[in-house]
C-alpha cells in the first residue's frame, strides 16, 4: 500500500477511537507491517469487500452514515465533485475521507 506518512499518522490517530478505519475495495490492500509501523491499530482496519450493485461513492456514503466508521479510505478514481460531497458528509458524521491511489491491478 503506498501511501503518504501524512495520511498514516492521521489514521494512527484516528484508528485509537472505538471505531473502525474502513478501506473500500478499489484500494489496495492495507499492508499489517506498514500499518503496525505507524502505530495504527490493525484490529481496527477494514478492507470492505466490493459490491455487486452500488458504486464506490455509494459504498462510502453508506460507511460514513453507519456511524461506525472514523475514517474511509477510498480510491482517488472517485470524480473530484464527488470527493467534495463526500468529504462535506463525512464531516457532519464526525467522519474523516481519505482518498488514496486506487489498485493498478485488481487481478493477480
Amino acid at each position: 500500500m503506498d501511501v503518504s506518512d501524512q495520511l498514516l499518522s492521521k489514521l494512527a490517530v484516528l484508528s485509537q477511537q472505538q471505531q473502525w478505519v474502513l478501506f473500500t475495495a478499489e484500494c489496495p490492500r492495507p499492508d499489517f507491517e506498514q500499518l503496525a509501523a505507524s502505530n495504527i491499530r490493525c484490529q481496527n482496519i477494514i478492507q470492505m469487500k466490493p459490491s455487486q450493485q452500488l458504486s464506490e461513492v455509494e459504498i462510502v456514503i453508506k460507511a460514513i452514515q453507519s456511524g461506525n466508521a472514523s475514517a474511509v479510505v477510498a480510491s482517488n478514481k472517485i470524480a473530484l465533485m464527488n470527493q467534495s460531497m463526500l468529504r462535506d458528509i463525512a464531516q457532519r458524521y464526525q467522519c474523516e475521507v481519505f482518498f488514496v491511489e486506487g489498485r493498478v491491478n485488481k487481478y493477480h
